[in-house]
């Protein structure tokens, strides 16, 4: 008994010490204002923290014992032009607290952000795929033929390089002065079989497309020894150029630098039917040719889907519900066959166009596209 009478005076002390030095310290504080400060002050252009301070503090200096610094206010420990001051008291400690000047309450709901596009499809800049362009042309064969050829080597050396002055023989085209160098390469026809893969175009099975020239560089004339004679130099060559190769006029590049993409003028079905090189297949950023051209209206920077070809099935529900008859009669017709439509696998951008082909870039592919695989108007 006598341990409890000594801890329960002591515990009273302590509370009233507590309460009579929080009072002081709250008198204390109070007597920082002046008696008639402002219950809110707006803060001007030509105002100075001395100035703020004079309106509420006896003592501007002792500023820093009252300012309290709102932390959902971005820089709240800076005070601008328009700020709302106020004086605030809670718990016994005097605040000076502060409102950003235009600070108003807004009920946010979510909402659908409109964004306008230049293009149906998102531009591309030219830098990010031209690197899988191909320089080859198409043409017809006797333009290859006629065209202006390789007939010697000014220097010693058998290879033909950049920097190299060689003699061109031919019928030159008037006011041209720069020739790409170009050597024989695929002759592509129309497939006989174009009929019985459903893509026939109404033209002979044997009809020439055109015939595919491999870029080998470029060359300038340097000087007329004749008049079909030249001497030229070679300013660029990316491969061995040889006695017998052919120049055409260079040709400028016809696309910007950046491509915006269209989807074609009229509803289009062709197919690949040959890749660059000697692969088999394709995938991303590689170059297909395409049998669609300036003929059937295609033009540079449309889109093509890329498919597997439709496949042909018998339906087995509707089999059943026919006769023995129906049945043997169906084995030879096909006008009671299911055909199901071909699988997109991905989608082409046409980058050069020619009478009857066409280059075209594979942008993106699920898998890899194959040879006669199907491409159409998206």
């Amino acid at each position: 008994m006598m341990k409890n009478k000594v801890i329960k005076p002591f515990l009273l002390s302590l509370a009233l010490i507590f309460g009579v030095c929080s009072q002081l310290s709250a008198f204390a504080q109070g007597s920082l204002l002046l008696e008639d400060y402002p219950n809110e002050y707006v803060v001007k252009d030509t105002d100075t923290l001395w100035d703020i301070a004079s309106q509420f503090l006896q003592d501007p200096e002792r500023w820093p014992e009252i300012w309290q610094p709102d932390p959902f206010i971005d820089n709240s420990e800076l005070i601008y032009p328009g700020d709302l001051l106020s004086v605030s008291s809670a718990n016994g400690t005097t605040r000076l607290l502060l409102k950003r000047g235009g600070r108003d309450v807004v009920n946010l709901q979510p909402e659908i952000r409109e964004v306008s596009l230049s293009s149906a499809i998102p531009a591309i800049p030219l830098e990010a795929i031209e690197n899988s362009f191909t320089r080859n042309r198409i043409v017809a064969p006797e333009l290859y033929e006629n065209a202006p050829y390789i007939v010697s080597n000014l220097g010693d050396n058998l290879a033909i390089g950049t920097g190299d002055e060689i003699y061109v023989r031919g019928t030159w085209p008037a006011g041209a002065t720069s020739f790409e160098i170009y050597r024989r390469g695929r002759l592509f026809t129309e497939p006989a079989d174009r009929e019985l893969l459903g893509l026939f175009k109404g033209k002979p099975s044997s009809e020439i497309l055109g015939l595919e020239l491999e870029y080998l560089g470029f060359a300038t004339i340097s000087n007329e020894e004749s008049a079909d004679l030249k001497r030229m130099l070679v300013n660029n060559s990316s491969r061995e150029i040889r006695v017998g190769d052919r120049l055409l006029i260079r040709e400028q590049s016809r696309i910007d630098a950046t491509i915006f993409p269209t989807e074609p003028a009229e509803d289009l079905i062709g197919q690949i039917i040959s890749f660059q090189g000697v692969e088999t297949m394709a995938s991303q950023l590689d170059t297909v040719v395409i049998d669609l051209g300036k003929a059937d209206n295609l033009a540079i920077g449309d889109i093509l889907s890329i498919q597997h070809e439709s496949t042909t099935m018998v339906d087995l529900v509707e089999r059943e519900k026919m006769s023995f008859s129906e049945r043997m009669r169906g084995v030879f017709r096909r006008d009671n066959k299911l055909e199901l439509p071909g699988k997109e696998i991905g989608t082409l951008l046409v980058y050069r166009t020619f009478d009857s082909l066409s280059y075209a870039v594979i942008l993106s592919s699920t898998e890899p596209a194959q040879l006669y695989n199907r491409v159409a108007s998206p």
